[in-house]
């Protein structure tokens, strides 16, 4: 059975940490990839991963640990850390997702930085789903 394409993701942490001798573990990753289901690396910048493994891998998406993306207001190397991140990404045809966007300001910051999604509080608390299918009819995440 094939899903379609972008339907359903598979995510990996990014603590785990592939090595030559992980030819299973790649197989396994291939046939997941091969049935159209996405692959996604979690908390980046926290972990193992190396860009190295990134190439293995070839996930669709990467996301940027909120760790790393909070304390870009203040820190210009940290700021210059996400956009190295964000470029690699790029540069490797990855889609790159920032965790722990809390503030309108950092949304700004992180799109001028060339990312491609933004997930946090600035656009939206944990909810329900009666009311997140609320908030998607009344496109609240527009005034974001």
């Amino acid at each position: 059975m094939r899903i379609p394409a972008g339907r359903l993701s598979f995510e990996l942490l990014e603590s785990i940490s592939f090595d030559e001798s992980d030819v299973t573990v790649l197989s396994n990753i291939r046939r997941i990839k091969e049935l159209g289901i996405d692959i996604e690396i979690d908390d980046f910048g926290t972990g193992y991963a190396s860009i190295v493994s990134l190439l293995k891998l070839t996930p669709r998406r990467l996301k940027i640990d909120r760790q790393l993306v909070l304390p870009i207001l203040n820190s210009p190397a940290e700021k210059r850390l996400v956009e190295s991140i964000i470029d690699i990404g790029t540069s490797l045809g990855i889609e790159v997702i920032a965790e722990g966007v809390e503030t309108l300001e950092h949304a700004h910051i992180l799109k001028e930085l060339g990312c491609h999604g933004l997930q946090g509080y600035a656009f939206a608390r944990p909810m329900s789903a009666n009311d997140l299918a609320t908030f998607a009819f009344e496109r609240r995440w527009l005034a974001a």
